[in-house]
């Protein structure tokens, strides 16, 4: 069973596809530095990008697991506002450390929500994660008060979601992440069950239980980029995140990672984050109203799906 298992979910050989993404990063960084000037390489600009980016990345690394098992997360943008509401309110009313924890007990409680309901109720993970979507972004309303709630500029959660420790953050999880993926039986299950849903069970993995522990994990990281980003913004605000499950969707997919599963790279995401962020930047300093923005995102989107899809398995798509 374990030697079926490793068969199913080895890397698969390379393809030239992969190597989109870091021609799509330089090609944009190139256009942008030429079209904005000194006003986007700048290295002040940069580290905004920077410090865009790990908020999507953490996010999109939870996404990734998701999707290569062969199935989509929609609710993370309202995760992360509700996650981030939680731990502005509860420093107020407690502290820190105990926020902190909520807030990620929260992130996970979601995703084994999802994936309870996904696994053992054999209802499509699209229309288990669009409902979790509202219920969050409700209890974030109603949690708010419709309020944004303020941070303190002290302590761990005043200082998480500025430079340096921002960047230290997003470094820690992204290596977390990667090994997780890529050296454990977590992670090969995870791209079995993706690559062959069927084969994966007579192998021996126990595939709904997968399934929970996936979203449960999406759901983690969610919890985090919801700490990270109230951090960042000084605030936990209800209206936070919203639209930003497209922004992650796109940053994976556009990292390489088809939505067909089976297949993909933490790396990917992180380059697909750097181009969204990129993009996104670059567009506000170009004076591109939003949108246009949204246009030009999807378009990015759409193409991304083209390129990286595997159109033999198109048909099972969950």
């Amino acid at each position: 069973m374990t030697n079926a298992l490793a068969t199913l979910a080895q890397p698969r050989r390379f393809k030239p596809q992969l190597l989109v993404p870091f021609a799509a990063l330089i090609i944009l960084f190139v256009f942008f530095s030429i079209r904005n000037g000194e006003t986007f390489y700048a290295a002040s600009n940069l580290t905004v990008i920077l410090q865009q980016t790990v908020v999507l990345a953490i996010v999109a690394y939870g996404l990734t697991f998701v999707i290569v098992s062969g199935s989509i997360d929609l609710s993370v943008g309202s995760v992360v506002a509700l996650t981030g509401v939680i731990t502005a309110t509860l420093t107020a009313s407690h502290n820190q450390w105990l926020a902190i924890l909520a807030a990620l007990a929260v992130g996970v409680l979601a995703g084994l929500v999802n994936g309870a309901v996904f696994a053992f109720g054999k209802i499509p993970s699209f229309i288990v994660t669009l409902g979790m979507l509202q219920v969050a972004r409700g209890l974030t309303l109603v949690i708010s008060g419709g309020a944004a709630k303020p941070l303190p500029f002290d302590g761990f959660l005043g200082n998480i979601g500025l430079m340096p420790w921002i960047l230290v953050a997003g470094a820690v999880v992204t290596v977390i992440a990667a090994i997780l993926f890529q050296f454990t039986l977590f992670g090969r299950r995870v791209r079995a069950v993706g690559g062959n849903e069927r084969v994966a069970t007579l192998a021996g993995v126990p595939t709904r239980r997968m399934k929970i522990y996936i979203f449960a994990f999406s759901g983690l990281m969610a919890g985090i980029g919801g700490i990270v980003l109230a951090s960042r913004l000084g605030t936990g605000s209800p209206t936070a995140a919203t639209g930003f499950e497209l922004d992650v969707i796109a940053a994976v997919v556009i990292g390489g990672t088809p939505l067909t599963g089976g297949l993909g790279r933490i790396s990917g995401s992180l380059v697909g984050a750097i181009i969204i962020s990129m993009l996104a930047n670059g567009l506000v300093l170009m004076g591109v109203d939003d949108a246009a923005q949204q246009i030009v995102k999807g378009v990015v989107l759409a193409a991304a799906v083209f390129v990286s899809l595997e159109r033999g398995k198109i048909g099972i798509i969950k």
